[in-house]
């Protein structure tokens, strides 16, 4: 049976290994072509023996039946040259298989040449089946003694070096590494001989964690004269070099993945470059002393954070991750269709959107495989590609390829080019009537939310609380086409401007498009900070009522302040504060948190950081700063431009500060609807609680939307909420206790099954002692750091430059009373980039670990233009001194 007439059935004819071949070959792998003697010529040949004790001697010696040899010797000079050299290998039915592999127990025979050595060779591979030790194996494994064998002859590969790879640590049996094992020549020498070789051992995301270069007296190559194998003496040159260089392991270790994922189990893979240095592999099998253990292969997927731990960072609760994972399926679900993906395609997708997000430890993580999905489905992927991770702030560019077959030529010019045609027409529709379409957003937005936000719901029954968040889901998560349209659209053009900054305006530091788009003004989300200045200003010429904010502890002054006459302005003030944005928090995004009606203090220490300045902060100098900035961008970028790059650049940037600008205010309201959704949660919270189902209102949020509404329903799987939520409540406990995931990292096969949640990590840290992010907002400051984890815990700042892991809206109050900010997490286009922009602010974010290296009371010198920090050690232990 010729190769290419191989199929996934042919097992039983063709023996394991032959099968497994014929797979690697439908897998896209580079296999020697080859055919195969099957298990029907050796029933055939055994049949014959009269006694089934000589049987061994029979298949040695005693004629074949009548063409069997004719036909072997046919398909050889059929399919090979005369003289080419084959490998003769067996094929047992059962061989390399998931549980009984049989590596080495049967014959194999090598740079086998003519028509005699070929029959010799497969009358020593048929006897092979009766070799001691193999049907010791047999016995071992309750195995029918004499099983069916069929024969591969194969095409010799003139190897310059081989190996094999394991996609599981063979000592250690950890499945989240991969172990090469290479010398020069022919795999003789490492699998017969035993010659040392080369060791490298990687982790499954790409990274080399070790390597033992041994040195190489000899090496054992294909003999021309005899037609085998020789030793031969390893070139001086080469004797302590790697064997293989980086871009040969890359291949190796590449390769190798992608057959463990074919196999959805770890392999044991054999393999050798041939004279041209190209890959080939020639075997592969299942590791079967880690598969009884369950092993992390299979289907990868890669898991990344950025971006969106700015919104949900550290554990997330059961309800917003429930709630999340509904939102953005039905979110992205309906852009697809306003934007003319068809219902057929879209129907195909269901399950990229289903699962957009995945969560670890408690922690949300993006699915990159179905992000690169999704950009897929809309015009110039490779463009968009790389606007999507400049965007999300993504630390290394990835994708996914398309496994369908190349389209014919008459169907990629008569069907696929008109679809495409028509996607890049609407894209240009939605994008020509954006402003439009965002005005009629927050008209409807406004008016949705003034009916719902006037609501008591504490009063509504559970079933009226439901039918509320479905109207809240029709009448706004369903039609929040116009946001995501929007962030597409900054998308492309914040992408589209930072090309032209680089290649039109010669920026080789890539920031200019941050200085252009800064000082828009008009962005809603700095409202509340605005006012709590207001605020701060009318009570800075008060000095009681300044003594009063600063010498006491917000929480004394949440329960004193009603009961203060004197201050009654001021308390009216408060409470007009918290009418309007009362529904903001830190981490504002996750349902669980409290806002600032159920944890009014930290408006009060907010308000105290900014009285200890001796003079009233001053916003809007900060923002005529940022429009000078602005300014200076457009001189430099306009310098250089000839009358129609000018015009193209022009309306580019004014795309993107339009897009940017709606975008922050679409957030905004966002952060409304979670606001609303909260207090509709917890007063079904409080409902439970009064039934006796909870404990406590906050329990709610251990429990997921749908088993709410289930319970609501009668559909329930489990009724028992109490004890629901008290297990889920424990397990989350001990996410927080635990190592959080890295920031980037691949699974395999079963997510939560044996996978190291370990990935790559970006050093940040210069060998200078220098640290780089990303600059945002210019400006050069120098003085101390002060390590934040969260507003709540510790926030008292007077000019420090904040350093914190990540920021969210509810962060931004603070910004007034830092002099600059350095941001572990986020992206150019994040929240904390954006705001301290229109603040003036200078930022970097992207500072991967920075609060492991610098301590509060440090001094750093940071340039918010080049994104480089500077740690000034001296000056501490000066200090000190």
């Amino acid at each position: 049976m010729w190769i290419a007439d191989h199929t996934t059935d042919d097992a039983a004819r063709v023996g394991g290994k032959a099968s497994k071949l014929a797979r690697l070959l439908d897998a896209g792998q580079p296999v020697p072509s080859f055919f195969t003697i099957t298990t029907e010529a050796f029933r055939d040949v055994a049949m014959l023996a009269e006694d089934p004790g000589a049987l061994r001697e029979h298949l040695l010696e005693r004629a074949l039946p009548e063409g069997l040899d004719a036909a072997i010797v046919d398909a050889y000079e059929t399919f090979f040259d005369a003289d080419t050299l084959v490998a003769v290998r067996s094929s047992a039915v059962g061989e390399d298989a998931d549980d009984t592999s049989f590596a080495g127990l049967h014959d194999s025979f090598l740079f086998v040449r003519g028509a005699d050595a070929l029959l010799a060779a497969v009358r020593k591979v048929w006897a092979s089946v009766l070799n001691p030790r193999a049907i010791a194996y047999r016995r071992e494994h309750d195995l029918p003694l004499t099983p069916p064998i069929a024969v591969i002859v194969q095409a010799m590969v003139p190897a310059t070096r081989s190996g094999v790879v394991f996609t599981a640590h063979p000592s250690t049996g950890d499945v989240h590494q991969v172990v090469v094992s290479a010398l020069y020549g022919v795999g003789e020498g490492l699998v017969s001989l035993g010659l040392d070789a080369d060791t490298f051992v990687f982790d499954k995301s790409g990274e080399e964690i070790d390597r033992e270069i041994v040195a190489k007296d000899e090496m054992v190559m294909h003999d021309p004269r005899g037609g085998g194998v020789a030793r031969a003496e390893v070139a001086d040159f080469d004797r302590g070099r790697a064997c293989l260089d980086q871009d040969e392991l890359r291949a190796v270790v590449d390769a190798s993945l992608a057959i463990e994922n074919h196999f959805r189990c770890p392999q044991d893979i054999e393999f050798c470059f041939d004279l041209h240095g190209r890959l080939v592999i020639l075997q592969s099998r299942p590791i079967t002393t880690v598969d009884e253990l369950g092993p992390a292969a299979g289907e990868a997927r890669l898991w990344d954070n950025s971006n969106i731990v700015e919104s949900y960072a550290g554990v997330t609760s059961a309800m917003t991750f429930s709630f999340i994972r509904h939102a953005y399926a039905n979110v992205y679900h309906c852009f697809c269709e306003v934007m003319g993906i068809t219902p057929e395609v879209i129907r195909q997708q269901r399950a990229t959107f289903e699962n957009m997000l995945g969560l670890f430890r408690g922690r949300v993580y993006y699915n990159l495989d179905n992000w690169y999905r999704l950009v897929r489905l809309f015009p110039g992927y490779d463009y968009n590609r790389g606007f999507m991770e400049s965007m999300m702030g993504v630390s290394e560019t990835a994708g996914v390829e398309d496994a369908a077959e190349r389209p014919s030529l008459m169907r990629r010019y008569l069907v696929e080019l008109p679809a495409l045609l028509r996607l890049v027409a609407r894209t240009l529709f939605n994008f020509a009537g954006i402003e439009r379409s965002v005005q009629r957003f927050e008209n409807h937005f406004d008016a949705c939310y003034q009916e719902w936000s006037t609501l008591d719901m504490d009063t509504l029954t559970p079933h009226q609380l439901e039918t509320l968040y479905r109207e809240m889901e029709t009448k706004l998560l369903r039609r929040w086409h116009t946001p995501i349209v929007n962030d597409f659209y900054v998308m492309v053009f914040y992408g589209l401007l930072k090309k032209l900054c680089a290649e039109w305006c010669g920026d080789e530091a890539g920031t200019l498009q941050n200085d252009l788009v800064c000082g828009e003004g008009g962005i809603e989300s700095t409202e509340p900070t605005r006012m709590l200045l207001r605020i701060a200003r009318n009570a800075h010429g008060n000095d009681e009522l300044r003594h009063f904010l600063i010498d006491h502890e917000p929480e004394e002054i949440v329960t004193r302040l009603p009961h203060e006459p004197r201050f009654a302005s001021f308390a009216a003030q408060i409470d007009d504060y918290l009418e309007r944005y009362g529904f903001r928090c830190v981490d504002e995004l996750k349902l669980e948190e409290p806002s600032l009606h159920d944890r009014p203090a930290f408006v009060f220490q907010i308000l105290a950081n900014y009285l200890r300045h001796d003079q009233p902060l001053d916003l809007d100098a900060s923002l005529e700063r940022e429009r000078a900035i602005r300014r200076d961008a457009e001189t430099r970028a306009f310098a250089g431009l000839g009358p129609v790059r000018r015009a193209i650049f022009r309306r580019v940037l004014a795309a993107t500060r339009r897009g940017v600008k709606n975008r922050e205010n679409l957030r905004f309201a966002r952060t409304k609807v979670y606001g609303l959704l909260r207090r509709l949660l917890r007063a079904m919270g409080g409902h439970f609680v009064r039934a006796g189902v909870l404990d406590r209102v906050d329990d709610i949020f251990d429990l997921t939307l749908d088993e709410v509404w289930s319970y609501l329903h009668g559909t329930a799987v489990t009724t028992d909420l109490r004890a629901l939520a008290t297990l889920r409540r424990a397990e989350f406990d001990r996410w927080r206790e635990a190592e959080a995931p890295d920031d980037r990292f691949h699974t395999y096969g079963l997510p939560y099954h044996r996978n190291a949640l370990r990935g790559r990590q970006q050093e940040i840290q210069s060998a200078d002692g220098e640290f780089k992010g990303v600059g945002c907002c210019p400006g050069t400051v120098e003085g101390p750091v002060k390590v934040v984890a969260s507003p709540s815990d510790d926030a008292r700042l007077d000019g420090e430059i904040l350093v914190a892991e990540r920021t969210d809206p509810g962060w931004v109050p603070l910004y007034p009373s830092v002099s600059g900010l350095l941001i572990e997490r986020g992206s150019i286009l994040s929240h904390s980039a954006i705001v301290a922009r229109e603040m003036g602010l200078p930022t970097i974010v992207g500072l991967r670990g920075l609060g492991e290296h610098v301590s509060t009371g440090d001094v750093v010198h940071m340039d918010g233009a080049t994104g480089v920090v500077e740690p000034r050690k001296e000056e501490v232990l000066g200090d000190a001194a």
